[in-house]
Formats: structure tokens, C-alpha cells, sequence
């Protein structure tokens, strides 16, 4: 059967599925189609977010032709990551400061790295 995604701010398109398909496989076909990260991807039939680990199955109202709602979720950068850590232990100023001065820090000895630096942090990196 055919069932068709709608991206939001974007272009809808039809995916050949099965009701064996789980979620996670047609997010994963979705992220080969259009190239969004599997994990940025939200799949919503009807407003609800659908399972990943759930087959087409689990859904009785999906069925051939069924449209597909796709949020893509905004990916978070390092200073929303440190100010929301911030935020469990201190209060808003106070995470706003903190957050300010270690991207401050952060920013500093990253420029102090030279390209070799760079180089063998990637590499140790990848065999991680």
C-alpha cells in the first residue's frame, strides 16, 4: 500500500509500505528520501505521534492513501544544551550568566587549537 508524508513547509511524497512496516523503517526511508535526520523526525497521524517500534498494524486507521504528517524538531546547539543542564541547579539569571561565560571559555580555547590539534581530537574521536 501507499501511504503519503506531508512535510511541513514542504512537499508531500508516497512511500510503498506493508502493515508489518514499523515506524522506525519508514522513518528511516524518509530520512534516504529527503535527507532528515531520523532523529529529528516526528511521524503524526491525526495530531498523535505515532511509536517508533510499532508496525503500521498497530494502527487500524492508517490504511492505503493514509496522510502522514512529518514535524521535523529543531536540532539544539551546545549553548541551549549547557543553559537547559544550567537551569536543574541554578535559576534563570543565574544559567543565563553561567551559559554566557562558558560559551565565552568554550569559544576562546577553541580557537586556540591549531589544525593538528583539530586533527588527532577527530581522529580519537572516530575510534571512539
Amino acid at each position: 500500500m501507499q501511504i503519503v508524508i506531508k512535510v511541513l513547509k514542504g512537499n508531500d511524497f508516497t512511500l510503498d509500505v506493508s502493515q508489518a512496516t514499523t515506524i522506525v523503517e519508514i522513518k528511516k526511508e524518509i530520512e534516504k528520501k529527503v535527507n532528515i535526520p531520523l532523529n529529528l523526525q516526528k511521524l503524526l497521524l491525526v495530531g498523535r505521534t505515532l511509536n517508533d517500534e510499532q508496525p503500521l498494524s498497530a494502527y487500524p486507521s492508517i490504511k492505503d492513501g493514509t496522510k502522514l504528517n512529518l514535524i521535523v524538531m529543531k536540532q539544539e546547539g551546545l549553548k541551549e544544551i549547557i543553559h537547559r543542564s544550567f537551569r536543574k541547579y541554578y535559576n534563570e539569571q543565574q544559567s543565563e550568566r553561567l551559559t554566557r561565560e562558558f560559551m565565552l571559555d568554550f569559544e576562546t580555547k577553541l580557537r586556540l587549537l591549531s589544525l593538528d590539534d583539530i586533527e588527532r581530537l577527530a581522529e580519537h574521536l572516530m575510534c571512539i
